[in-house]
């Protein structure tokens, strides 16, 4: 995935509209142990509904780069995963557990239902869009096949995405609160 241009335009006290800001993204996580992953975090909200204060884009700005939204609150990412054929069997436990820590969300780093090293379950409901590419949504008991223009909605569940083409796949992921 090339650099993500973020262009943040909010309301003036008298109306108005006005740009806020406007450059490349620049809160970005990789993983070592997956050559060519790249999340990149757009905005977060860290209440719904969203506080379009003065504030609004320092607030955002400050929130970490994680995978779990703000209690009440949003995230939304850009994430770019590689064809897996190249770290699928060197990756270890330890690489995962890092990786979720870098992401300030080791607690979604779990030993259960392990049908892919990443695995995962966080407690949100996320709207997923492929916007490039294929890949696999595996879940507990089944896997599905997504291709560019499929969307999900996941309800919390525990999955992990795996790659298995020759090309990389750009998911865009907004995740929300939920209980």
């Amino acid at each position: 995935m090339t650099d993500i241009r973020r262009i943040v335009i909010g309301q003036l006290p008298n109306g108005e509209i006005k740009r806020i800001s406007d450059g490349i993204a620049e809160d970005i996580i990789t993983d070592n142990a997956r050559p060519g992953y790249k999340s990149t975090k757009i905005w977060a909200t860290l209440c719904t509904p969203a506080n379009f204060g003065n504030d609004a884009k320092e607030k955002s700005d400050s929130y970490p780069h994680t995978l779990i939204p703000p209690k009440s609150g949003s995230i939304c990412r850009f994430v770019t995963f590689p064809p897996e054929n190249e770290y699928i069997n060197k990756v270890t436990r330890e690489d995962v557990k890092n990786f979720y820590k870098s992401i300030n969300s080791i607690e979604l780093f779990s030993a259960k239902n392990l049908k892919h090293p990443y695995m995962h379950k966080n407690n949100s409901l996320d709207y997923i869009y492929v916007m490039k590419g294929s890949i696999f949504l595996i879940l507990d008991e089944d896997q599905v096949q997504l291709n560019q223009g499929d969307t999900i909605v996941n309800l919390g569940g525990n999955h992990a995405w795996s790659n298995r083409t020759d090309s990389v796949c750009e998911l865009f992921i907004s995740s929300h609160s939920s209980y």
